[in-house]
């Protein structure tokens, strides 16, 4: 991609974002040019911007619009029901690290993309194995491995092509993973805990009810290390991410579970002020 057509694509997003709801589809249709594989990694790697920034509505909107796109494109995979050799996984971990070292995002997607067929039950396990032979034998290295594997699970999170559900079980697989790792009450550890809430108020599989409780479970640990006087503005993004997830929430009273949503929307107000944080304001508004 050129960058010319890059502010091209920037710019249909921004619009797409901005633009009063039911508008979207006239908007997408009018810009049938754009309509190409590059267009759907550039939604992801905004939708991964956004969820980083605790915009979650924003980042589920582009998601699930990067889906449609590559379904229309006909991006999915056709390597399904393959035999596939225990080595191949090794050799797509190994790909993935490579990419996101060389800048992530869109190089990163390609590679998702070109091994589908290894987004399965035993891509996190041997995941697993891979990246405690890499400390073990580079222990000095820990923080920059767990934080690739981080950087590549956002990644899978936010894939639109193969199974959905799928997709968020490898992530919190992998969110654990990297959980394991990380030093307890660190600012790390919180960042982790805020992502896999993120991923259980995604999930497809299981219990809607019992996934939005994870979800909040994890939000509130992350709160006890996003003080409001150390990290105002990811308190505030925690703060806003409840209150989509209490407005969401299906156990409790209908009425409460309102009632705590508002309050949340509230506290995150104290920090999104007009005069700060316009975008975030409007949105949490």
């Amino acid at each position: 991609m050129n960058e010319e057509r890059i502010g091209l694509y920037l710019e249909l997003i921004q619009r797409l974002l901005s633009c009063p709801s039911g508008e979207e589809s006239g908007i997408l249709q009018a810009h049938r040019e754009l309509w190409d594989e590059d267009f759907v990694l550039t939604l992801q790697m905004v939708a991964g911007q956004m969820r980083g920034n605790g915009q979650e509505n924003g980042a589920e909107f582009l998601v699930s619009l990067a889906g449609q796109l590559a379904e229309a494109l006909g991006m999915g995979s056709e390597a399904g029901g393959q035999e596939v050799n225990p080595r191949s996984y090794v050799e797509f971990i190994q790909a993935l690290f490579q990419a996101e070292m060389a800048g992530g995002g869109q190089a990163v997607f390609r590679v998702l993309r070109d091994n589908q067929n290894l987004l399965d039950r035993n891509f996190s396990q041997v995941l697993e194995n891979f990246v405690n032979d890499l400390i073990k034998g580079q222990p000095e290295a820990k923080d920059n491995i767990v934080a690739l594997v981080e950087n590549i699970t956002i990644h899978i999170n936010d894939f639109p092509l193969g199974n959905r559900a799928n997709n968020l079980e490898i992530a919190i697989a992998c969110y654990e993973i990297v959980l394991n790792h990380r030093q307890p009450g660190s600012e790390k550890y919180a960042q982790t805990q805020n992502n896999l809430a993120g991923a259980y108020s995604d999930r497809i599989n299981g219990s809607r009810a019992e996934n939005l409780e994870r979800a909040i479970e994890f939000y509130q640990a992350a709160l006890t290390v996003y003080k409001l006087k150390d990290f105002p503005e990811k308190w505030a993004g925690t703060q806003n991410n409840l209150a989509i997830v209490y407005s969401d929430r299906i156990n409790g009273s209908r009425a409460e579970n309102l009632e705590w949503a508002i309050k949340y929307y509230q506290a995150a107000l104290t920090v999104y002020t007009l005069k700060a944080f316009p975008e975030y304001w409007a949105t949490t508004q």
